[in-house]
């Protein structure tokens, strides 16, 4: 999902105050449409929520997503927004829902461009950024919105191979939130934005600054950063975790954004409330030599083969063709609620009797062996989202954002994330940030051309790896 840029229709609400989440001042959830037949809007945790995300409405049809199936009419025009049938009609009861639930005046949405290809000329002009700007305000006005989240991910930069893209993209994303802050209809409308885990690129360093301005808050998406997104990648690479919490990739983003000019207290933590899983046959799956209290310990960072995925829990899509021509396998992810109901964690969110399990101390998340299924499996548990929740109190983030409130129906990770205390020795200060990618050059294909994540979790997670190894 951290590939593919959206501009979110999103759902804002105040919750009822509890003891549990009283402290932040964002406590987010993404509710997923197309998952309402088993997620339905009686069933959502609300109180236990500041603001819920709809996801999506959109600008060009998404072809592909592991996570996301959007239905809308393709257009690259501005001025143009449309809903499938179905979010027409579910959209106004998620913001009654939310509204009656929580006592909001409004409520709200998020806007999808698919794999952000038209996003640059969308914004290109300022005539374009008008039209965007009105688009935008008429969505907030006929379905009575309180929040506008955007997510594009990667201004500037190349993302799904196909896109349109151009050096001024950082400036011209912010030069259309300043105009959309500036309108009546939403001045007091709060505006977020789902990012990567690297600021947006820029040579005028003083740009990123000002996005602090004109937004509430980031949420930098700390989580499918180890899967093999690229097609053209090394076949055989480690299984690393999917979402790392607190030594590294948690860290090094809100350094990055810091030390691009984000306060900490405008930066929200992207959670996620699923894993992935790596096709890791049993021989590499453990350690040869080595069990311990009648259990064979797992093999840290075991390689997969790239090109070999098993599809996950039945949420998962067998693949598709995206926007550029080209198929995408299954992402093999397997929500919480998933894994519980395959009888490889226990409703608590602890491993099940006799199912291999470790807890990786570099990354403080879990993985475990789904010997029927032959693979290795990535994912959150309480555990890892009370380290999240500590990571963020200890630096006074605003609060975590959870992709999505389907993933966790019960609040077993919700609960862990909102009750979590404070830890000094996890606060940070921006002195190691990770760089920014640089911005390319107008048409630029080359290294450009490939897909960002592949770079960012390349890098990011051979270093991890480094560290790790360097600590055991």
């Amino acid at each position: 999902m951290i590939l593919l840029g959206v501009l979110a229709l999103a759902a804002q609400y105040v919750a009822a105050t509890t003891a549990a989440a009283s402290n932040y001042s964002a406590a987010v959830g993404w509710y997923a449409s197309w998952h309402e037949p088993d997620v339905p809007l009686s069933s959502v945790l609300w109180s236990k929520y500041t603001h819920m995300t709809y996801a999506f409405a959109c600008v060009l049809s998404v072809v592909l997503d592991h996570k996301l199936k959007v239905n809308s009419v393709p257009t690259v025009d501005p001025k143009s927004i449309s809903l499938a049938d179905s979010d027409q009609e579910l959209l106004p009861q998620f913001v009654a829902a939310a509204h009656k639930n929580v006592g909001c005046k409004g409520g709200a949405v998020n806007r999808r461009l698919g794999g952000s290809q038209f996003y640059s000329s969308n914004l290109g002009s300022a005539s374009n950024r008008t039209s965007f700007v009105k688009s935008v305000t008429n969505l907030i006005q006929k379905y009575n919105l309180d929040l506008v989240d955007f997510d594009w991910e990667y201004p500037g930069v190349q993302g799904l191979g196909c896109n349109t893209i151009s050096t001024s993209d950082t400036q011209n994303f912010l030069s259309m939130l300043q105009e959309l802050r500036a309108s009546p209809i939403a001045s007091n409308i709060t505006l977020t934005a789902a990012t990567a885990v690297v600021p947006f690129p820029t040579t005028n360093t003083s740009l990123v600054p000002q996005f602090a301005t004109v937004l509430d808050w980031i949420a930098p998406m700390v989580y499918d950063l180890s899967w093999n997104w690229t097609a053209g990648s090394p076949q055989i690479q480690r299984a690393l975790p999917s979402s790392p919490a607190r030594r590294l990739l948690a860290r090094s983003a809100v350094e990055a954004w810091v030390a691009a000019g984000i306060p900490h207290s405008k930066i929200v933590l992207g959670v996620p409330a699923y894993g992935h899983s790596f096709n890791v046959n049993a021989t590499e799956a453990f350690l040869a030599s080595s069990s311990f209290a009648n259990a064979t310990q797992l093999t840290p960072y075991p390689p997969y083969d790239t090109l070999n995925h098993t599809i996950g829990d039945k949420w998962d899509s067998t693949g598709g063709t995206d926007q550029c021509g080209r198929f995408w396998g299954p992402a093999g992810t397997w929500d919480f609620w998933a894994l519980v109901d395959a009888g490889y964690l226990l409703a608590n969110g602890s491993a099940a009797p006799g199912v291999p399990y470790q807890w990786d101390a570099c990354s403080s998340t879990p993985y475990l062996y789904a010997e029927k299924h032959g693979v290795l499996i990535s994912y959150d548990d309480p555990r890892s989202f009370t380290a999240k929740g500590a990571f963020v109190r200890a630096n006074g983030l605003a609060g975590f954002s959870m992709w999505e409130v389907g993933g966790d129906p019960k609040g077993v990770l919700l609960d862990a994330i909102l009750s979590a205390p404070a830890n000094a020795s996890l606060a940070i200060t921006p002195s190691a940030a990770i760089p920014s990618p640089s911005a390319p050059t107008a048409g630029s294909n080359g290294a450009l051309t490939q897909r960002v994540g592949r770079w960012i979790s390349s890098y990011l997670c051979l270093l991890l790896l480094a560290v790790c190894w360097s600590m055991n």
